[in-house]
């Protein structure tokens, strides 16, 4: 099913917790997407119950490594290909689709989720011709909002307004006891990520732009990546992504996709937000990169990363990185043609950062 994948697999308490908190539309696709999402909880609880009953004490005393490599940037700044590039690498562990998807027990059911998962994964992802199969790479936003029912997706899943829904999530974290929640989620998360694989972790999510000093007191050595690209791209590939995403996932009609201004302007207040963040970051815990050169030269943009946050770079992971490219080399990316109205928008809010950064505003 192509619809409301984006909390199937969240266990049946959170998920009516969920329902009965922001209520959904009677109509019958709605009802179809709930009557999936139930029978998935369902089982998602039952694979639960059989995990904690072998996994919960050594999950509880497993050490969670304190200097992941996680990738931070807005959306569409080809933060999934970097992802993709550094998960080739085997010193690195990283969250893959069926982790992200059925973080409660994913230790212990991939046998029994396997034979529907594998079948109904096969091709790219909606949004572009990304490839998606169980064992790809995923940002761990999916995995913590099944795990904790906190995510700014809430109010994409749940719209009630007009308004952006990111922008209904300050600074993207929960305040007080939810807030505890959320930080334990993504203790419990990477422990059992990292039980039977203890390599270093790979986080990528744009998510975490916003939440760094969070993370830094969950991972007191984490070293961060922040990949960018040229605003006239970026802008109208989100509002395309997220419409997509919106229509597919959606539980009412409310659904609206965002506009230019309200989705320039978050671009714009992530960037700040991690200009200010980084600066209280050694040198050797951040690495900077425009998306640009990363396509133009990746193994080169690889290794500057790798020298400056100080991780080997292993021999034979260039080769892997050569054959990635190659089977990657029939990708087409989306194109757009873009109003001179939409471009003096987005120069409009984003023209000192642009400038800042070298990009043209033509």
């Amino acid at each position: 099913m192509k619809s409301a994948y984006l909390i199937a697999g969240m266990r049946l308490s959170r998920f009516i917790k969920l329902i009965m908190k922001n209520g959904m539309s009677l109509y019958p696709k709605y009802l179809v997407r709930f009557l999936f999402l139930f029978q998935n909880g369902v089982w998602a609880s039952i694979f639960y119950r059989k995990e904690k009953s072998v996994y919960a004490n050594k999950i509880k005393t497993h050490k969670l490594p304190e200097d992941p490599i996680i990738i931070i940037g807005h959306w569409r700044t080809g933060s999934t290909f970097l992802h993709q590039l550094l998960a080739l690498d085997a010193n690195l562990v990283t969250t893959n689709v069926f982790q992200g998807s059925i973080p409660d027990s994913f230790l212990t059911s991939r046998k029994s989720y396997e034979p529907i998962m594998g079948r109904a994964l096969k091709g790219t992802r909606p949004m572009d011709q990304v490839k998606l199969s169980m064992d790809e790479p995923l940002e761990d936003e999916y995995a913590l909002f099944r795990l904790c029912s906190y995510s700014p997706l809430e109010r994409l899943i749940f719209p009630k307004s007009k308004e952006y829904f990111l922008d209904q999530f300050p600074d993207f974290l929960p305040e007080g006891k939810k807030l505890e929640e959320w930080k334990e989620a993504v203790k419990y998360f990477y422990k059992k990520l990292t039980l039977e694989n203890n390599n270093t972790i790979l986080i990528k999510s744009p998510f975490h732009s916003f939440r760094i000093d969070i993370l830094n007191e969950i991972f007191p050595k984490a070293r961060y990546i922040h990949i960018m690209r040229h605003p006239h791209k970026v802008v109208p590939s989100t509002i395309r992504m997220w419409d997509i995403v919106g229509k597919q996932n959606a539980m009412n009609g409310k659904w609206v996709k965002p506009n230019i201004q309200d989705t320039s302007s978050l671009l714009f207040k992530m960037l700040k937000k991690i200009d200010e963040d980084v600066k209280k970051l050694p040198k050797e815990r951040f690495y900077e990169l425009k998306f640009e050169d990363l396509e133009k030269n990746p193994t080169k943009e690889i290794k500057s990363i790798y020298k400056q946050l100080n991780v080997e770079f292993l021999e034979g992971f260039e080769k892997q990185i050569s054959d990635f490219l190659i089977s990657v080399k029939e990708y087409q990316k989306n194109k757009y043609t873009m109003p001179e109205s939409d471009k003096l928008e987005i120069n409009n809010i984003l023209k000192s950062w642009m400038t800042e950064k070298e990009y043209s505003l033509h």
